[in-house]
Order: C-alpha cells, then sequence, then structure tokens
C-alpha cells in the first residue's frame, strides 16, 4: 500500500509523470520546426533569367564556329570574343577573367571590367585555359557566366613527338657513329692481321732454305766420304722429311702427334750425318693429348741449336732430352742437352767459322711475336744452362729449352 503527501509538487513527482509534460514540449518544437521548413520551401523561388551569352569567337583573323572548348595553334595566339546578354539591356557593365589551369590547380586572373561586346586576348603562354564573362545590369545584378574553353598547344619544338624524335635521332646517330667506328676498327685489324700473316709466312718460308742448306751439307758430307749407302739412306729420309715439311707447312697448326713424329725423322737424319753420337730420350707424359694443336715449325730451330751449337762440339757420346708435360693452362716442351754449353760453343765457332751467324733461333723468335700477336696467343720459350755455377771449368754444361704453348686445341 502507498501513501501520498496532499502537498504534491513537480520534484516529487513519480517519473512517469514527470516525463509527460517535456515530451510534450519536445513535440510541440518538432511541429513547429517542420510547418516552417515546409512554408519555406513551398515558397516559389523566382528563376535567375539574366545570362551572359558569347556571341561570336575569332581566332587570328578567322571566325570559328561556337563550340564548347578550341584547339589554338602556338603560332594563332589570338583570340577575339564577342558577347552579349539575354535578355538584352541598356547600360550593361561586363567583367572577365581568364583561369589557367596547371597541375598546381586553377589559376584565375584579376576580374577585368568593360563596357564594351568585345575582348581581344593574346600572347597566353601554351595550356588549357577558361574565359569566363559575367554581365552587371544597371541594378548592379549579375547574370549567370558564361564560360568557353580553349587550350593554346605547345609549339613544335616543344612537343613530345619532337623531343621523341630528337632522341631517336641522336641515338641513331650516336650508335650509327659507334658502329662505323668499330667497322673501321675491324676493318682495319683485318688488314693489320693480313699483313701479320704475310709476315709470319715469309718467316716460315725463311725456315725452308735454312733447313734444307744443313741437310744438303750433311748428303754432301756422306758422297765426299764415298759412303753411298748412308748417303742413300739419308737422302730417303731427308725425302720423307721434306714431304711431311711441306705438308705441314700449309697450315699455321700441327698436332702434337705429327710435330713429334716430324721431329724424330728430323734428329735420325741428324744422328746418321753426325754418325750417332748422340742418343734421343724422348718423354711424353700420359696426360698429354698428342692431338692438341701448336704452331707448325717451332720446335725445330731449338732441337738443331742443341745439336749443331750443343752435342756437336762434345767429345764423348752425348744425350738429347725431349720430353712434353702439362703445366697448368699451358702445355710445355722441355728440349735438354748435355753438349758443351752455349759459352764454349761461341768460342768454338769464332775460331773455325767466323762469319757465320745462326739464323734459326732468330727467326723463331720473330715468328712466335708475329704469332702471339695474330693469334693473341702467350707461347714464350726459356734458354738457359742446364748444370748451374759454380762448376768446374771445361765441363759439358749443356743447355735447357723451355717452350710453353697454351692448349689451342
Amino acid at each position: 500500500m502507498y501513501f501520498y503527501n496532499t502537498r504534491l509538487t513537480y520534484f516529487n513527482l513519480p517519473i512517469p509523470l514527470m516525463l509527460k509534460p517535456l515530451l510534450i514540449i519536445v513535440l510541440i518544437c518538432l511541429f513547429a520546426n517542420n510547418t516552417a521548413y515546409c512554408q519555406k520551401t513551398d515558397t516559389p523561388r523566382k528563376a535567375n533569367n539574366f545570362k551572359a551569352k558569347i556571341t561570336r569567337v575569332e581566332i587570328a583573323g578567322r571566325d570559328m564556329p561556337f563550340q564548347e572548348n578550341y584547339h589554338v595553334d602556338y603560332d594563332n595566339n589570338v583570340l577575339e570574343f564577342e558577347y552579349s546578354a539575354i535578355p538584352a539591356q541598356n547600360n550593361l557593365t561586363y567583367k572577365y577573367r581568364i583561369i589557367e589551369n596547371s597541375f598546381e590547380g586553377a589559376k584565375p586572373s584579376a576580374w577585368f571590367f568593360t563596357n564594351k561586346t568585345a575582348v581581344k586576348v593574346d600572347s597566353l603562354k601554351p595550356a588549357v585555359y577558361h574565359f569566363e564573362l559575367i554581365a552587371i545590369d544597371a541594378a548592379k545584378k549579375e547574370s549567370q557566366p558564361a564560360i568557353v574553353e580553349f587550350k593554346i598547344e605547345y609549339p613544335w619544338w616543344r612537343s613530345w613527338w619532337f623531343w621523341g624524335s630528337c632522341f631517336i635521332t641522336l641515338f641513331g646517330l650516336f650508335y650509327g657513329r659507334e658502329r662505323f667506328l668499330k667497322f673501321w676498327s675491324d676493318e682495319e685489324q683485318r688488314h693489320h692481321r693480313q699483313v701479320t700473316e704475310l709476315e709470319l709466312r715469309t718467316l716460315q718460308l725463311q725456315m725452308n732454305p735454312h733447313f734444307v742448306f744443313n741437310a744438303l751439307n750433311a748428303v754432301q758430307s756422306f758422297i765426299l766420304n764415298r759412303d753411298t749407302i748412308s748417303a742413300n739412306n739419308y737422302l730417303s729420309k731427308f725425302a720423307n722429311l721434306i714431304r711431311l715439311f711441306l705438308d705441314s707447312s700449309r697450315s699455321k697448326y700441327i698436332t702434337l702427334a705429327d710435330e713429334i713424329k716430324l721431329l724424330s725423322l728430323y734428329i735420325e737424319i741428324e744422328m746418321l750425318r753426325f754418325e750417332n753420337k748422340f742418343e734421343l730420350h724422348l718423354n711424353v707424359a700420359s696426360d698429354v693429348n698428342r692431338f692438341v694443336e701448336i704452331p707448325t715449325m717451332i720446335l725445330q730451330p731449338f732441337i738443331e741449336n742443341a745439336i749443331n751449337h750443343g752435342l756437336r762440339y762434345k767429345e764423348t757420346k752425348g744425350n738429347l732430352y725431349m720430353s712434353f708435360f702439362n703445366q697448368g693452362k699451358y702445355l710445355v716442351c722441355r728440349i735438354e742437352d748435355d753438349g758443351v754449353g752455349r759459352e764454349r760453343a761461341k768460342q768454338i765457332q769464332s775460331k773455325s767459322r767466323k762469319g757465320y751467324k745462326s739464323q734459326g733461333l732468330k727467326i723463331t723468335e720473330e715468328r712466335l711475336q708475329t704469332f702471339n700477336l695474330i693469334a693473341d696467343a702467350d707461347i714464350h720459350f726459356l734458354v738457359e744452362d742446364r748444370i748451374k755455377p759454380p762448376h768446374e771449368p771445361g765441363a759439358d754444361i749443356g743447355t735447357t729449352i723451355e717452350i710453353k704453348f697454351p692448349k689451342f686445341g
């Protein structure tokens, strides 16, 4: 059971009774606002029929049909606009401005006022513009604006296709120049290579008379000694050697197997000539490719030098060692003799053969230099004493020669 005080006020009323007056006040306010909004929107606004109109567009002295936008060449950068207002009125004033569109946004110019019905625009830089016109009547009422868009084109020397063409042209010129210079460089190298190959061929041909001269001397020696059997045997081997030599001289390269065959035959002839005054010791390492190619007629002068200037003057029977082995990227040919040595050989030759100078090693050295230049190779040789000092006076110190060939194939 609830008991109520007879002296009731607003603040001690129950909550439901307190909310009812507030709800009524909110509803009255909403109704009043809605009625005012409806009256405001239902009131018709008087339309603004006062408009500015562009009646004529002239570009570089030529009338153009009216359209919303125009493209103007850089050389024809003179525009004239004629305009009026609708409806037509007297004592009108016009204001206009030019708005430039750029990457940074619109850049409007200041408003210009005029009483004339035409305006000329010129000297604008290449860009997109809007010409905006507003008419003002005597009551200072402004019309709706008239807007025309026009684009001033870039000159041809600032267009993308021009710079693209310039880039392609310059690239073509530089590329053509490089190709032309490379062509002439290749031609010059080709001519130089031909000349160098002719020099190499000339040096190779110089080996023929040098070698033949020594061989004929041996034949002459057998004939003078009336040793017909040895002379016949020698001539047979010599003919076979000449045939092998001519076959190999047609090419710049020879296989190692054919070179060993040629050198062995040559050494046999020299052994006959010097009556077996020395023995040959040939050694080819098992890992050596016998079909690898080396330049022709390179080793023969070294063999000849070892026999004629080392073993020839030895009082006892000598030995000639010829070995082939691999050393990194090189094929090494080592030629050793236990002859008298270079110094004693020079002393002996100076006494017995005045005026004679061997050309075999000199020609071979020139051939190697020329061949290295042509083939961009690195063939080199080293000549040194077989027995290093100190040694006994008059000892047969011998000579060692190492020729290193890059592996051509």
